[in-house]
């Protein structure tokens, strides 16, 4: 017996549910108007699709005779090693602009630290700016 029941509220009606029909489709669905244009989806088909890295022999890169062919590096390959160096010694210069600019300025020469900082700004900074238009192109 529910706690409902002795204290005597009624009991609660149950809701009739109406099962909704879904109405026939009109057109038919997309993978019925695919397979009478393509054909059935057959996984398996005859046609071959190419080798398969699983067993080609590979060289030491880890690609097989086809993927070498596919691939066309370019000059990218030589450009990014040039860059790499380029980034790398224009960190290190400014390391040292920024050390002797420092010291410029511990020693009292406000402005010629100033001046120091103006001209790497405007050449140095201008340059690696052009230098990584010109890379962005070629590669």
């Amino acid at each position: 017996m529910k706690y409902r029941d002795m204290l005597g509220f009624p009991k609660k009606p149950k809701k009739k549910v109406e099962k909704k029909v879904a109405p026939k489709p009109i057109a038919p669905p997309v993978t019925e108007l695919l397979k009478k244009e393509f054909g059935s989806l057959n996984e398996w088909s005859e046609k071959p699709t190419g080798p398969k890295r699983w067993f080609k022999s590979m060289d030491e890169k880890g690609l097989t005779e086809f993927e070498k062919e596919q691939m066309n590096e370019g000059p990218a390959y030589d450009y990014s090693k040039q860059w790499d160096n380029v980034k790398k010694t224009y960190g290190a210069f400014w390391d040292a602009v920024h050390d002797l600019e420092s010291l410029l300025q511990s020693k009292g020469m406000g402005r010629d630290a100033k001046k120091v900082n103006q001209l790497y700004k405007k050449n140095v900074e201008g340059f690696y700016k052009y230098i990584y238009k010109l890379i962005g192109k070629l590669m």
